[in-house]
């Protein structure tokens, strides 16, 4: 039997409330993961839109830069954990392999006119003056870590290049901490680099995600010289798309 008859419009209206235990959250993510029929109905999930804006309405400044933050609510981030998980189970959005290809073919995810999720290439996307980026990164997986940076690097190369103004921030929580992580980082000669070369680039770390490794783990990671802190990747996510930067994935 397909997953996705097991799991009915109200346990996924309850996910994208943030309404679930941990046991039923994790149940359902695992089903979306493992079905594409499931994926397609949470990507359907967008049809809460009056839900989605009235977050739009009046979207609060984003949280960020601060060593200390309030965190979001269950709701506002269970919205921008099944929106950002739903559209990425049914567009290309997620950048693999960027040597391989021009940074401006890379597929990014962005909000159009209607408040509607879209995806399209780089040079292809609307842009409503300064283009702005925002890359995330997730997970621990080395050539993961080295990815975001090549991603990074190129997008920031590439407009350089062309003369046109770019603002990007790299966002990292989960096993993509380990990127800015004083006491684990592969990278931390790079990243210094790449922050000294460029001041149009911000390298952000979950606090959430840091709280969690305090508790679950027992660490206090420090975090390198280049960091600054979010209160909550997601949301940082969902309101930088909200004021019309672009979202990619690695």
């Amino acid at each position: 039997m397909s997953a996705d008859r097991n799991i009915s419009d109200e346990h996924l209206n309850a996910f994208v409330d943030g309404q679930l235990d941990a046991d039923e959250k994790s149940r359902i993510l695992s089903a979306i993961n493992a079905d594409d029929e499931l994926s397609h109905r949470a990507c359907e999930f967008r049809r809460l839109r009056e839900l989605v804006a009235h977050a739009y309405d009046n979207p609060p400044p984003p949280p960020r830069r601060q060593r200390l933050g309030a965190r979001v609510s269950g709701w506002r981030q269970g919205i921008a954990a099944a929106l950002l998980l739903a559209v990425g189970g049914g567009a290309g959005w997620v950048a693999g392999h960027a040597q391989q290809q021009s940074p401006l073919d890379m597929r990014a995810m962005y909000l159009d006119e209607e408040k509607a999720f879209q995806t399209a290439a780089l040079d292809q996307a609307p842009v409503r003056g300064e283009r702005k980026i925002v890359l995330h990164i997730s997970s621990d997986a080395p050539e993961k870590l080295e990815t975001a940076l090549e991603t990074a690097e190129q997008l920031l190369a590439t407009y350089s290049k062309l003369g046109q103004p770019l603002e990007l921030e790299l966002v990292a929580n989960a096993g993509g901490l380990n990127l800015l992580r004083a006491d684990v980082s592969p990278y931390a000669e790079r990243v210094r680099e790449l922050q000294r070369q460029y001041d149009n680039l911000t390298f952000l770390a979950c606090q959430t995600a840091m709280d969690r490794l305090r508790r679950e783990k027992q660490l206090s990671p420090g975090l390198l010289p280049e960091a600054l802190i979010t209160p909550n990747a997601l949301d940082e996510i969902l309101t930088r798309l909200q004021q019309g930067w672009m979202y990619i994935s690695v």
